[in-house]
């Protein structure tokens, strides 16, 4: 990638918002594609927002819908892991509940 096309990259998203919820049943991979759009949008200079209580919450906004941030989701993966050694079930809606509601 060329100097030209990494600054064109950081700025496709300026302007753009992203809503980022889930439905709430467990699938596989689900947590890396939540961090890796955040970050994705938030490197292009998109806003990435996290929409709590599932589609109810998108409906109801409030705060139910909060801006996410890199550090959000920095040890998202980590966590959820050890989780599962432990034998914790969890899904997406619990996570979404767990992340910071700043």
């Amino acid at each position: 990638m060329t100097h030209e096309e990494h600054h064109a990259a950081k700025t496709l998203g300026i302007g753009k918002a992203i809503a980022v919820l889930t439905s709430g049943g467990d699938a596989q991979g689900m947590n890396a594609a939540v961090r890796a759009v955040v970050r994705v949008g938030i490197f292009t200079g998109a806003r990435v927002f996290f929409v709590h209580e599932g589609y109810q919450g998108l409906v109801d906004g409030g705060d139910n819908i909060k801006e996410a941030t890199w550090e959000s989701v920095s040890m998202m993966l980590q966590l959820l892991s050890s989780l599962k050694i432990h034998g914790q079930k969890f899904n997406m809606q619990y996570l979404l509940k767990a992340l910071p509601r700043c």
